[in-house]
């Protein structure tokens, strides 16, 4: 079985949960005795440094201008989270500069040479540390370094609500890029989370809906939606994002990411 695969979580926009759900997906894995990094590629507004408290010395910023080693960022949580495999983080960096130059500085050459690099750290990556997955937490919508972001990767997860600025937003961005993608080999699938009908009260009626909207999205982006997790407000709303997978395994949620996980894994390393 080849291992090492590198997973790209991308959406139209902010708001969906994706750091959310990639963050639990990543830990379920290593609860489960995979080795896994977790690298947050969202560049523009790092997020991931909150869900774990760690400050490093070194950011994932530092190995695309060629100043560290992949190596001297990751941060083994495993042993803090009681996890029976692995999980290494790689975080951006929070710094007002550092967001600004690469939002503004930095032209087309250093983007190409930055790819190069992360391509040639990814692979030192999985020789040296001997992973299952490499997941990305991208950027969410069209910026330059996100697209460069999905060409490192092997699968895609497009993870978005089920509103219709999201809907339309996902179709067209799958017109313009995901197809394109495609043409070269990645494959990719989506995830619908934040959906309705987790909420005690009222009756939303999503259950009664959830097979013509799934059906009618995997018509119209032409690829398969491979998990629903619901909305649940003591996560939306909960002041300090943090790993249900792992604190909370009996929550519903919890449940829905070892779901989903499973079906990730079956598409990522299929049973011959």
């Amino acid at each position: 079985m080849l291992k090492g695969k590198t997973l790209a979580f991308h959406s139209y926009k902010g708001g969906t949960g994706k750091t959310t759900l990639i963050t639990n997906l990543a830990a379920s894995f290593a609860k489960n005795g995979k080795r896994v990094c977790l690298l947050d590629f969202d560049l523009y507004a790092p997020s991931l440094a909150t869900y774990f408290r760690k400050k490093p010395t070194c950011y994932l910023y530092d190995v695309l201008n060629g100043n560290v080693d992949i190596s001297d960022i990751l941060i083994d949580v495993s042993s803090d989270l009681g996890l029976k495999g692995k999980l290494f983080l790689g975080l951006s960096s929070p710094k007002k500069e550092d967001v600004q130059e690469i939002e503004m500085s930095h032209d087309l050459k250093w983007q190409l040479k930055a790819v190069r690099r992360f391509l040639s750290a990814k692979k030192s990556l999985i020789e040296n540390y001997d992973l299952d997955y490499v997941l990305l937490d991208t950027g969410p919508g069209i910026r330059y370094w996100s697209i460069n972001t999905l060409a490192t990767a092997d699968i895609l997860f497009l993870t978005m609500k089920i509103s219709d600025m999201d809907i339309e937003g996902t179709k067209k961005m799958a017109a313009d890029i995901y197809d394109s993608l495609k043409k070269f080999g990645l494959q990719y699938y989506v995830i619908l989370n934040k959906v309705p009908g987790a909420s005690p009260i009222g009756d939303v009626g999503w259950e009664e809906n959830e097979f013509t909207l799934t059906e009618e999205l995997e018509n119209d982006l032409n690829t398969k939606v491979i998990g629903t997790v619901p909305c649940f407000c003591d996560i939306q709303f909960n002041r300090h994002e943090f790993l249900f997978s792992i604190k909370k395994p009996t929550h519903l949620f919890s449940k829905k990411v070892i779901e989903l996980s499973k079906n990730i894994e079956k598409i990522v390393f299929p049973v011959e």
